[in-house]
């Protein structure tokens, strides 16, 4: 940080809860200070988000002996004694969802495209209406309205912040999409009737944004002129095998801190202290990831649970995905998990038999209270089943643009995972929602936690000092978070049979040696600081990663890092399988809990309580969920690869060897047109990166 920017105050503000973390000069380098949080401020009685960041701001003062504070007012600039700030950056994601219309032609085409697209930001899609659904729709008879009568009246309705226009294909037709221009412009127009008893029309120019065929972009401009604010980009879908959703997606994050930002209570005052632009959570989340992944070299996931909304963030050198749901999340977003999911998938993941009256009561209690923290091990237990689906939610709208399956490095955000009073209960939520290993290429995965809100405050930085932002990543988010180092056998097995044999070498200390068992999960610790080798002998029909099955696996020595958790096999098999029975599946979820350290002796649920059967549509398989494959139908297991790299009977092969073997095998993507200036400003300020060892790790 340079001397003239000195103490740094970053506040997220989220629609539960506010953070505050305090950035400064430590022996000439930018770290963190202080960190607090506390309820947020944004609804009734105070509505204004500026009263929880100045309560969060007292704490750190109170905890640092700074005073940063006086008569209820922040401190700028910062005084000789260190007393004050310098900046104040605000990040939030408690302005609420964007409310969207798509129009489009084709459901499987162009308007899912346009979902895609709608993923870049805090959106609810209100409705998408196709020219395909009308083609399918029958008369019920002559006195019907019809389709576009129906259509205008049902928009009419709904009253969106804004319609998303996309469909024809480059250089097709032009008809169809001068179709929906016009069925657009008359949703803008209402008939009212004044005092006088006279009928008049009035215009709501609400935002619309065209991303269709270019050669239809002037009868639409003109179908829509005087009726609504045009927003001209480039074809989301220009043939039927390419999409293009750059352009729109940067049109929507922008149009949503245009027109959804200044909603935020206390908004005002909040500018006029922060030298940087306020921005979105998800924005600067999603910056932070492809950072990462640039600066790392590695392949990343970022996954990140809330009170209103959960979004999943791939990166890869040049290659970007967001899918940001801006109306799931585990408080205010809760009805539609249970929507989308049901009763039952929260139910499956809970150490303890509830009926389901009881349940949906536990969760409308949470839903008209959102801000009261978890009173029991079972509340906190239902907090983290919701956090798992909303996840496991974010993940499949991931899956539905991209297959995510090469990512060796996540990171885990939110407040349900990051105040989790065990490590152990964040990572086992984070495997079950995430469940990693099915498809993937890399042979192991680092889990990160930030547990410290450092994510968002690092992207927020990244836009004022990219120097600091980069210090901020690898003195305190890299070296402090990481949380465990995970592998996943894949391979058919009965539980309770050898799915591998491991060892692991630690350096200066002693060697393990254990067998694993399909349906486990095996905790070996390895504190942060140590490092150690490992080996891996899988059965004839398991394998690691790309690896063959059967072939054993090592590790480059001292190529394994210490953790909060160590080393984690995860041998429960994928999809995971959990019991049919009731009092079984406790049972199961209380020995993994047992497993990571979480929980210890015995399950005080099932030999007190009486099991509960669940209802016949809880699913007894847990697979992630994949847009392009109906749920009753029945998956294909797992095959190597026919390319995948094969060695002779015994003969080793390094994991180091796996990854760059498989790197070569990943097509590169040109990187998305208008990538941020912020993105830019970060590569600036580091180093290329040396050479990876083991599983990506820099040597």
């Amino acid at each position: 940080m340079t001397d003239t920017l000195g103490s740094v105050l970053v506040a997220e503000i989220g629609s539960l809860i506010t953070r505050v973390t305090l950035v400064d000069q430590v022996d000439g380098e930018s770290r963190m200070i202080s960190h607090a949080e506390t309820s947020s401020s944004v609804e009734p009685p105070y509505q204004n988000a500026l009263y929880a960041v100045l309560a969060a701001t007292a704490q750190i003062s109170e905890l640092t002996g700074r005073l940063l504070l006086r008569e209820g007012q922040l401190i700028m600039p910062q005084g000789s004694d260190n007393d004050g700030i310098n900046q104040l950056v605000v990040v939030t994601s408690a302005a609420g969802p964007m409310t969207l219309v798509i129009t489009a032609i084709a459901a499987d085409v162009s308007a899912r495209s346009a979902i895609h697209a709608s993923h870049a930001t805090y959106t609810a899609l209100l409705q998408a209406v196709t020219l395909d659904d009308a083609a399918g729709q029958q008369m019920v008879n002559a006195s019907d309205l019809s389709w576009i009568e129906r259509q205008v009246q049902s928009l009419l309705s709904l009253r969106p912040d804004a319609v998303l226009i996309a469909g024809g294909l480059e250089h097709g037709a032009v008809d169809a999409v001068n179709r929906l221009a016009h069925i657009v412009g008359l949703t803008a127009v209402s008939t009212t009737v004044d005092s006088s008893g006279q009928q008049r029309q009035d215009i709501t120019a609400r935002p619309v944004i065209y991303a269709g065929n270019s050669d239809a972009r002037e009868r639409v401009v003109e179908a829509l002129s005087d009726r609504a604010e045009i927003f001209v980009v480039d074809n989301l879908r220009p043939s039927l095998d390419k999409e293009y959703l750059e352009p729109a997606r940067q049109e929507l994050s922008r149009l949503y801190e245009k027109q959804i930002l200044p909603r935020l209570p206390g908004i005002a005052g909040l500018r006029r202290m922060s030298r940087a632009p306020i921005r979105t959570v998800c924005d600067v989340s999603g910056l932070v990831t492809r950072f990462v992944a640039e600066h790392a070299e590695r392949h990343v996931l970022m996954i990140d649970s809330g009170a209103s909304s959960s979004s999943a963030f791939y990166a890869a050198p040049g290659r970007f995905h967001p899918a940001v749901l801006g109306t799931c999340g585990v408080a205010y977003g809760l009805s539609n998990i249970l929507a989308e999911r049901g009763v039952a998938a929260i139910a499956r993941w809970l150490p303890f038999p509830i009926s389901d009256a009881d349940l949906i009561h536990r969760l409308l209690n949470k839903q008209l209270r959102p801000h009261l923290l978890p009173a029991s091990p079972e509340d906190l237990a239902i907090d983290l089943a919701l956090a798992r689906e909303a996840i496991s939610m974010a993940i499949a709208a991931l899956r539905d643009e991209i297959a995510p399956d090469d990512y060796d490095w996540l990171i885990a955000c939110g407040g349900p995972l990051a105040h989790a009073p065990h490590p152990g209960m964040a990572l086992l939520a984070i495997l079950d929602a995430t469940q990693p290993g099915a498809n993937q290429g890399q042979p192991i995965l680092d889990i990160h936690l930030d547990s410290l809100g450092l994510v968002p405050a690092m992207g927020a930085l990244a836009a004022l000092d990219p120097v600091t932002a980069v210090t901020i990543f690898d003195r305190d988010l890299r070296s402090n978070t990481p949380l465990a180092t995970c592998v996943t056998p894949i391979g058919d097995g009965r539980p309770g049979e050898a799915a591998l044999e491991l060892e692991l070498s630690v350096v200066g200390g002693k060697t393990t040696r254990h067998t694993v068992r399909h349906g486990e999960l095996l905790r070996l610790p390895l504190s942060p600081g140590r490092y150690a080798q490992l080996t891996l002998r899988p059965a004839p029909d398991v394998r690691i990663g790309r690896a063959a099955p059967g072939e054993v696996v090592t590790s480059d020595p001292a190529g394994i890092a210490g953790s909060a958790l160590g080393v984690v096999i995860d041998a429960r098999g994928r999809p995971i399988q959990l019991p049919a029975d009731s009092r079984e599946r406790c049972l199961k979820i209380w020995e993994w809990l047992v497993a990571l350290g979480a929980e210890h002796g015995a399950s005080p649920y099932v030999e007190h309580r009486p099991a509960v059967s669940m209802p016949s549509a809880a699913p007894p398989e847990v697979a992630m969920p994949r847009p392009t494959t109906p749920p009753s139908e029945p998956r294909e297991p797992a095959v190597v690869a026919a390319d995948a790299p094969q060695a002779p009977p015994g003969k080793r092969i390094s994991l180091s060897e796996l990854a760059a073997q498989e790197k070569l095998k990943l097509p590169e993507e040109p990187p998305p047109a208008g990538l941020d200036l912020d993105l830019d400003s970060l590569r600036k300020t580091v180093e290329p990166p040396k050479r990876r060892g083991l599983f990506g790790r820099k040597k």
